[in-house]
């Protein structure tokens, strides 16, 4: 969960995914971009697949993984 605030003594806190940060991933390489990594699906009937994502993080044309 992530504090997003507080008011009369409460803290609120909002619950859910959030996309990962690439701060870490590639030490001081500079400039970074979190890009999407997606795979094919092969489906074998008409039925709708929910297909694996990942991230990644570019630095320098050089892929890293986010820990």
């Amino acid at each position: 969960m992530e504090n997003i605030g507080s008011g009369r003594g409460r803290t609120f806190q909002i619950a859910g995914s959030r996309l990962p940060d690439c701060m870490h991933a590639c030490g001081s390489c500079s400039p970074r971009r979190l890009v999407t990594v997606s795979f094919a699906c092969a489906s074998l009937t008409d039925e709708a697949e929910s297909c694996p994502m990942s991230y990644r993080c570019m630095c320098n044309s050089k892929s890293y993984p986010i820990p």
